[in-house]
C-alpha cells in the first residue's frame, strides 16, 4: 500500500518522506504492543483465576472475552481503514500503470515504425550493394585487356601527336632554312676564291656588292666600305635571327628615325626596358617605349674616318667602335654555334672573319667538295631535305667539309620561339656548354691590341725595286745640280713616294688584295741586294716615313 501524499510504498527499507507514512508505520507497532499487553493481562488473569478458583476463572474468562471482542473490533476497524488505504493506493497505482502502459505503447509504435524504416533502408542498401557488385563484376570483366587497349590507344595518340609535332618542326626548320638562304641571296652574300702570289688561295666575301672586311684588316679599309659592310651584316643578322626565332646575346639596333647608323649593345645592357637617347627603335623581339632612357651606351657600327686617324683624334669613339664590331662578330659566331656550325678553332682570329662565318652558315652547300681546304664542320640532321641552291656554272664552287653527325643539330633546329628544341631548355643548355669561345671583352682587347700594333709598325714600309731605281736616278740628277741639297731631296722623294703608294692603296675596293705593309727581313734583304749596284750609298729597302699624315 502506497501513501496518498508521497506515493511511496510502505516498506521498512525505504525512508519516510511525510508524517503520514511515519504514523502509518507506527500504528502497526502500537497495535502489536497493545495486543501483547492484553494477552499478557489475560494470561495473568487466567493464572489468578486458576489459583483463586472457578469463580475467578469465569470472571477472568468473561473479561478475557470482552477484551477479545474489543480487540477484534479494533482490529476490524484498523483492517477497514487499511483496506481503504489499499484501495486508494491500488487505484493510484492502476492509473500510473495505465499511463506507463500508454507511454510504452506509444514508444512501441514509434520503435516499430523505426524498425520498418530501417528494414526498408536495409533492403534498399542491399539492392544498391547488389547493383554495385554487378557493376563491379562488369567493370572487372576483361579489365586488363581493356586497360591495355586504352593505354595503347593513348600511347598511339601520343606517338601521332609527337610525329605531327616533329613533322611540323621539320617543316618549320625547312622554312627557316629557305628564308635565311633567300635573305642571304637577296643581300648578295657570296664568296670569291682567287689566288695570291705563291699559289695560295684567297677567299673574299661580299654582301651587297661590298667586300666584308676581316676585323684584323680594318686599318687598311676605307670608312664607307666598313660602314656599308657592317650595316648590311647587321640588317641580314637581324633578319636571320628573326627567321630563326633567336634572340642574339648582344642587341642590335637598326637605323631608324633620328638614329641613322646601326648600333649594338653589350649583353648586359641588351633587351632592357629602356633605351638611351633612342626613339622609335625597331627590333623584332623588343618593342621599347620611345621616351625611355638607357644607362648603358650603345656601340656604333659605323665610322666616318679611317681607324688610324680615328684612334688619334677620337680614342673614345675608336674604343667603342672596336667593342661594337667585336660584339657583332661574337653575335655571328654565337648564331653559327646555335645552328650547329662549329668554327674550326675557338680562337678570336676565326671569330673576326665575319664574312666567312656568315657565308658558311647561310650559303655553304650541303655536300663536301674537298676535305683538305678547311676545318669547318657543319652538322646537318638526317631529316634535312632542303634543296641546295644551284650556282651558276661560271662561278667557282666553294670547298668546305660537310659531315653528317648526330651530335649537332641542323640549321633552324634550336630556337627561342618554339617549345620543340627550345634553346633555353636543358638540351639546349647542354649543347651550348661545349662552346669555349672567349668573351666579347677579351675579343675586343685582342683585336684592339692587334690593330694598334699594326698601326705602330706601319711607319716602316717596303719600297719596290722600280721605285728605288727611279729614286736613284732622280738623286743623281739632283746631286749634279745641287750637291748641298742631296740628302734632303732624297728623303723628301722617299716620303712623297711612300705616301702616294699608301694613299692609292686606300682608294681601291679590294683592300685585302693589296700587298702587306710589313714583310720579313729576309725578303727585304733579297730585294735590296739585287739593286745595290745602282742605288746610292746609305740607302736600303726599308725607309721610315718622315711625317705620316693622319688617315694614310
Amino acid at each position: 500500500m502506497s501513501c496518498s501524499i508521497c506515493t511511496c510504498s510502505a516498506s521498512n527499507r525505504t525512508p519516510f518522506y511525510c508524517p503520514t507514512c511515519a504514523r502509518s508505520h507506527l500504528y502497526t507497532l502500537r497495535y502489536e504492543n497493545a495486543r501483547v499487553l492484553l494477552e499478557k493481562e489475560s494470561i495473568g488473569k487466567e493464572v489468578e483465576a486458576a489459583v483463586a478458583g472457578n469463580t475467578g476463572v469465569q470472571r477472568r474468562q468473561q473479561q478475557q472475552n470482552a477484551n477479545t471482542n474489543a480487540n477484534n473490533n479494533t482490529r476490524q476497524a484498523s483492517r477497514e481503514r487499511n483496506l481503504k488505504w489499499d484501495a486508494q493506493a491500488a487505484q493510484t497505482e492502476q492509473a500510473r500503470s495505465s499511463d506507463r502502459i500508454r507511454a510504452m505503447r506509444d514508444c512501441i509504435e514509434t520503435l516499430r515504425s523505426d524498425i520498418e524504416q530501417r528494414k526498408a533502408q536495409i533492403r534498399h542498401m542491399k539492392l544498391q550493394q547488389k547493383q554495385r557488385r554487378s557493376d563491379a563484376e562488369s567493370a572487372n570483366f576483361q579489365l586488363s585487356e581493356r586497360r591495355n587497349a586504352a593505354l595503347a590507344s593513348i600511347q598511339n595518340g601520343i606517338k601521332r601527336t609527337e610525329h605531327l609535332w616533329h613533322s611540323l618542326h621539320n617543316k618549320t626548320a625547312e622554312s627557316r632554312i629557305f628564308l635565311c638562304r633567300e635573305a642571304a641571296f637577296l643581300y648578295g652574300l657570296r664568296q670569291e676564291v682567287g689566288k695570291r702570289e705563291g699559289g695560295r688561295k684567297s677567299e673574299k666575301y661580299y654582301i651587297g656588292g661590298v667586300q666584308i672586311v676581316d676585323l684584323r684588316s680594318l686599318n687598311g679599309a676605307s670608312p664607307p666600305q666598313i660602314s656599308t659592310a657592317l650595316s648590311n651584316i647587321s640588317h641580314l643578322l637581324i633578319l636571320v635571327s628573326h627567321y630563326l626565332s633567336l634572340r642574339l646575346p648582344a642587341e642590335i639596333i637598326l637605323p631608324h628615325r633620328n638614329h641613322a647608323i646601326p648600333t649594338i649593345f653589350t649583353p648586359a645592357a641588351s633587351y632592357s626596358s629602356a633605351q638611351d637617347n633612342l626613339s622609335d627603335v625597331y627590333h623584332p623581339y623588343n618593342h621599347s617605349k620611345p621616351g625611355d632612357t638607357r644607362k648603358h651606351r650603345a656601340r656604333p657600327l659605323s665610322v666616318e674616318k679611317t681607324l688610324p686617324k680615328l684612334v688619334k683624334e677620337e680614342p673614345a669613339t675608336y674604343a667603342l667602335f672596336i667593342e661594337g664590331v667585336s660584339l657583332l662578330a661574337w653575335n655571328v659566331s654565337w648564331l653559327c654555334r646555335t645552328q650547329g656550325l662549329n668554327i674550326g678553332s675557338d680562337s678570336w682570329e676565326d671569330i673576326c672573319n665575319i664574312g666567312k662565318n656568315m657565308w658558311q652558315l647561310l650559303v655553304s652547300p650541303t655536300t663536301a667538295q674537298n676535305a683538305n681546304t678547311t676545318t669547318t664542320t657543319r652538322a646537318i640532321s638526317s631529316r634535312e631535305t632542303v634543296a641546295v641552291r644551284q650556282k651558276n656554272s661560271n662561278q667557282q664552287q666553294p670547298k668546305t667539309i660537310i659531315q653528317r653527325t648526330k651530335s649537332f643539330p641542323m640549321l633552324g633546329h634550336y630556337s627561342h620561339g618554339t617549345s620543340h628544341s627550345f634553346l633555353g631548355a636543358s638540351e639546349g643548355v647542354e649543347f651550348m656548354k661545349t662552346w669555349k669561345l672567349p668573351t666579347p671583352a677579351k675579343i675586343a682587347d685582342k683585336l684592339k691590341s692587334a690593330l694598334l700594333g699594326e698601326m705602330a709598325n706601319a711607319e716602316w714600309e717596303l719600297l719596290e725595286e722600280k721605285e728605288w731605281d727611279d729614286l736613284a736616278e732622280g738623286g743623281r740628277d739632283n746631286d749634279a745640280a745641287n750637291p748641298a741639297s742631296q740628302g734632303g731631296n732624297r728623303r723628301a722623294s722617299l716620303t712623297a713616294m711612300t705616301m702616294t703608294k699608301s694613299n692609292s692603296a686606300e682608294t681601291v675596293d679590294d683592300i685585302s688584295s693589296a700587298k702587306p705593309m710589313r714583310t720579313s727581313l729576309t725578303s727585304t734583304t733579297t730585294t735590296t741586294s739585287n739593286s745595290n749596284n745602282t742605288r746610292p750609298s746609305g740607302t736600303s729597302g726599308w725607309t721610315k716615313l718622315k711625317s705620316k699624315q693622319p688617315g694614310t
